[in-house]
């Protein structure tokens, strides 16, 4: 992907691991900015900034969106990456690349990574249980037992019939039981 592209000026390690990072700091700063500013009209233009996603792109989109789901099937998750993110690009609005991503990074054991597409999707669509899934996951697989209960159990209340939830739920409290109990085992026995 990358050597096909032109580099970004203001990103100063153009490589994957360097876009991502940029892209997390530039998060951290904006979580760290007054929050005085208003929202609405952030909202405003994130809104219409995706929303004028034209058919050409939507339909490169989706041919990238087959490309990664093929690469997934074989379970070449970089390449499947690599075609998630050329889709994302050509339609942000698509919270179903993100998901699909994430689960790829998961699958990667890359847990920072599949978060940060995770809570993106959460974010662009909040009432879809999917989303609440795939932060739950990679919280997880980070042993933020605690937190991934809870990413799990706001799906749980979006979708109460959706048993994949209510397991991912159930194992992730149990793990947080094991791994709280363990760890205050160890520290009696120190």
């Amino acid at each position: 992907m990358l050597p096909q592209t032109t580099p970004i000026e203001s990103i100063l390690n153009w490589s994957v691991d360097g876009i991502i990072e940029q892209m997390q700091s530039e998060g951290k700063v904006l979580e760290e900015a007054p929050k005085e500013a208003d929202t609405s009209e952030k909202s405003r233009s994130s809104e219409q900034d995706i929303s004028e996603v034209t058919p050409e792109s939507k339909k490169k989109s989706l041919e990238a969106k087959a490309r990664g789901e093929d690469a997934f099937k074989r379970k070449n998750y970089c390449m499947a990456i690599d075609a998630y993110t050329q889709a994302i690009d050509l339609d942000p609005s698509n919270v179903a690349l993100l998901s699909n991503r994430s689960l790829c990074w998961i699958r990667l054991g890359q847990a920072d990574q599949a978060l940060t597409d995770a809570k993106v999707c959460r974010a662009l669509k909040p009432d879809w249980p999917k989303a609440c899934y795939r932060e739950g996951a990679a919280l997880r697989l980070m042993q933020r037992f605690d937190e991934a209960a809870n990413a799990f159990y706001e799906g749980v209340k979006l979708d109460p019939e959706n048993k994949e939830l209510v397991d991912a739920f159930r194992k992730a409290v149990e793990a947080g039981r094991k791994f709280h109990g363990t760890n205050q085992q160890n520290m009696q026995i120190s």
